[in-house]
């Protein structure tokens, strides 16, 4: 009789225990005890976590908002130090890290296909219009069909062969795009936004190079209709991004605004997109980029889909880094007279160095976001396999301690004997297009038409400007409002 009682009691206190851990993640002091002074996850500060809902309140009920995504993470790491907890819905964790050598272990970290967390609204929209898309695309698959898409679908867009045959035409585009500034500009010198005439740029280059065509975007009579249209959809589609993502994802249940917002978007940018491949005609068989995707061992659905984010990325992140460019480069006069010497004697070394301190300075794309593939140590805790990393780039960039005078624009520190020092630290933290296996296949692309567009507007303008750039946050670093720039011509 007492051994039954016994074990009951035994059986009693094991579900007890069970319960405990499930509910509260208690474990008792005599169990792993080799784990009694390691430091996990639920060890990480951060914001309060409410059962379901997560840290989300804190753009509902706090004091921080969706458009300043940027400067919530700047204060979170001010409040709770270089590693902070978040989490999501259900309660699932997300880890912030700010720290240099924990950003370098974790992008380090990445095996043979990098897994990085997709875009989930984009992913879910494109399940249901299997007539379009056959997965869910380049940035958000992964594993072996990534592998597959990104082996057949980006070989001559990140081909440096193929970009040096298009450098003649990127300069033609450039010197049209210099034309169009002088002739829309206010009193001969004034921009009022730059933004737009920055977009228009970066259709027409991008579309040139993917579809192998001139489309007119910089005609001097406006912009066309289905242009302006297209540039309008794609920032109405980084919109729904941001705000399904960091909302409350109600959009799973019905539709909601944001998710009425982002098929629209898609639904444009898909259609005018389309319109613009099927109307191709003899000088798209110049386009390797184009012929390489026609060519290539995927699904024709797929085809589509990435010459449609091909346009959309070259009309949104080139456009955007093109104003944040111009903007600092006009916001340090004694720079453009560096740049102006050094171009004299036929260097271009300054000019790479001024290109390489605006990634630096303004990232379009913030953070790195990762899937830990392994368990890791970071700043003292134990992060386990499959968890959600955010590696904060963009504000390790303005650190004092990663950089010296981090937070001015300095294009020396990027030459000379400070280049080896700016080199080492800048590997894993200056990315503005990602690092490794999971690259933005566009990068010599868009340095490319970066470094011909400055080389062309310092040779033609004295550049300035009169506010300072307020930026928000559009699933990507953008522009807030109006950006004024004065383009005055050389005497």
């Amino acid at each position: 009789m007492l051994i039954d009682i016994s074990r009951i009691q035994d059986i009693f206190a094991v579900f007890v225990l069970i319960i405990l851990y499930l509910l509260v993640g208690y474990r008792p002091p005599w169990l792993w005890k080799h784990e009694k002074n390691q430091k996990t996850i639920d060890n990480i500060p951060g914001p309060l976590s409410l059962p379901f809902l997560g840290t989300r309140w804190i753009y509902w009920f706090g004091n921080y908002s969706f458009t300043k995504v940027h400067e919530v993470y700047a204060d979170l790491f001010r409040r709770y130090g270089s590693i902070v907890k978040e989490e999501t819905l259900f309660n699932i964790p997300v880890i912030s890290i700010l720290d240099h050598k924990d950003i370098e272990k974790v992008l380090k970290s990445s095996g043979k296909f990098p897994v990085r967390p997709p875009t989930e609204v984009i992913a879910y929209y494109r399940k249901t219009r299997p007539d379009r898309y056959a997965s869910g695309g380049l940035v958000n698959e992964q594993g072996i069909v990534w592998h597959h898409l990104r082996t057949n679908l980006t070989s001559e867009l990140t081909s440096p062969r193929t970009i040096a045959s298009f450098l003649p035409q990127i300069d033609q585009i450039i010197e049209e795009w210099c034309s169009l500034i002088k002739q829309v500009r206010v009193n001969e010198r004034q921009i009022n936004d730059l933004k737009p005439l920055a977009e228009r740029l970066g259709l027409e280059v991008t579309c040139a190079l993917v579809l192998g065509r001139r489309m007119g975007f910089l005609l001097p009579d406006g912009i066309s209709p289905n242009a302006q249209a297209l540039a309008n959809a794609v920032h109405q589609h980084f919109l729904a991004c941001r705000d399904t993502f960091y909302g409350l994802p109600f959009w799973k249940i019905w539709t909601t605004p944001a998710y009425m917002h982002l098929v629209e978007g898609e639904e444009t940018i898909y259609t005018l997109a389309l319109e613009l491949i099927t109307s191709a005609n003899e000088e798209a068989r110049e386009s390797a980029v184009f012929q390489s995707v026609l060519k290539a061992s995927v699904d024709d659905r797929e085809k589509t889909a990435a010459i449609v984010d091909f346009i959309a990325a070259g009309i949104y992140t080139l456009g955007n880094s093109i104003v944040f460019l111009l903007h600092l480069i006009g916001s340090n006069p004694e720079c453009q007279k560096k740049l102006i010497d050094d171009l004299s004697v036929g260097s271009t070394t300054y000019l790479k160095a001024c290109i390489n301190e605006a990634f630096r300075m303004i990232p379009t794309a913030y953070c790195l976001a990762r899937v830990s593939e392994q368990d890791l140590e970071l700043s003292g805790y134990h992060i386990k396999a499959g968890t959600v990393l955010l590696c904060h780039t963009g504000l390790a960039c303005k650190n004092d301690s990663n950089f010296t005078n981090a937070c001015k624009f300095e294009p020396e520190r990027w030459i000379g004997d400070a280049k080896t020092s700016t080199v080492s630290t800048a590997t894993f933290l200056v990315t503005p297009f990602g690092i490794g296996k999971r690259i933005c296949p566009g990068r010599r692309f868009v340095e490319q038409v970066l470094t011909s567009l400055l080389m062309n507007v310092v040779e033609q303008f004295n550049i300035s400007k009169e506010d300072d750039l307020e930026l928000q946050f559009e699933f990507i670093l953008a522009p807030k409002g109006p950006v004024k720039v004065f383009f005055d011509d050389k005497n």
